[in-house]
């Protein structure tokens, strides 16, 4: 006998099927098939509004009211406007940029098969850039080209003319001086240094340092093999 579930289940699924089968009939009978578009009608569009442009006001005010976008500029931090850049003459030329001078030295040459690369120091800025054969300067040494590089020497050309450079050599002046080793002083008690045929030699001479050297040598050999037992035991 079936169970309650399954006889509503099954009436479910047969009031499905009626319903899907009432809906292709109808569609094979041609429901919907008769809609159509609607005709244009002009009596359904509204017309246009009619604008007058002679009777147009306009709301910007006269050229005097603005001034003061150009005295106090929006976009500038300080609201102050900028320094023309240049200024032209009466004739209307603009004169040239005054010529840079060419305040380096040169540090370093490299020569290496067909690379050929100068280092300057410019002395102003504190900086050093390097500038291969027939190219040009940056930052304050602009405008300055690498013509020509020897081993010792580098030729530029620029505003100035042209310029020579002899390649720094270290003469010992200037730098820091080296830092001072102090020599350690002998215990009293301690045994006087002597070189190798068994004669004392001087505190202050090589053979005195070299003899306290070997000396600690060995005596951080012996703590180290003291050491070494005690880890052991």
């Amino acid at each position: 006998m079936a169970s309650r579930s399954q006889i509503l289940m099954t009436a479910g699924l047969a009031a499905l099927a009626a319903w899907s089968g009432l809906f292709a009939l109808a569609a094979v009978t041609g429901l919907g098939g008769r809609h159509s578009v609607l005709g244009d009608d002009p009596s359904l569009v509204p017309e246009l509004p009619q604008i007058n442009l002679e009777q147009a006001v306009s709301r910007l005010e006269g050229q005097g009211s603005y001034a003061g976008i150009g005295d106090r500029p929006l976009f500038n931090h300080d609201r102050r406007p900028l320094p023309p850049v240049q200024s032209a003459d009466s004739s209307g030329v603009v004169p040239p940029p005054a010529p840079t001078a060419m305040d380096a030295v040169l540090t370093s040459v490299i020569l290496g098969g067909e690379r050929k690369i100068a280092i300057v120091f410019h002395a102003a800025s504190n900086t050093s850039q390097s500038v291969a054969v027939g190219a040009e300067l940056k930052a304050e040494l602009a405008g300055w080209r690498l013509t020509d590089l020897q081993p010792r020497m580098a030729v530029f050309e620029g505003p100035g003319g042209s310029k020579s450079l002899e390649l720094r050599v270290f003469d010992g002046a200037g730098g820091q001086p080296p830092t001072a080793i102090a020599e350690p002083m002998p215990a009293p008690d301690a045994a006087p240094a002597v070189g190798a045929d068994g004669q004392p030699v001087a505190v202050d001479s090589p053979e005195a340092r070299a003899e306290l050297i070997r000396r600690r040598i060995e005596e951080r050999r012996r703590q180290m093999r003291e050491e070494s037992e005690r880890a052991r035991q």
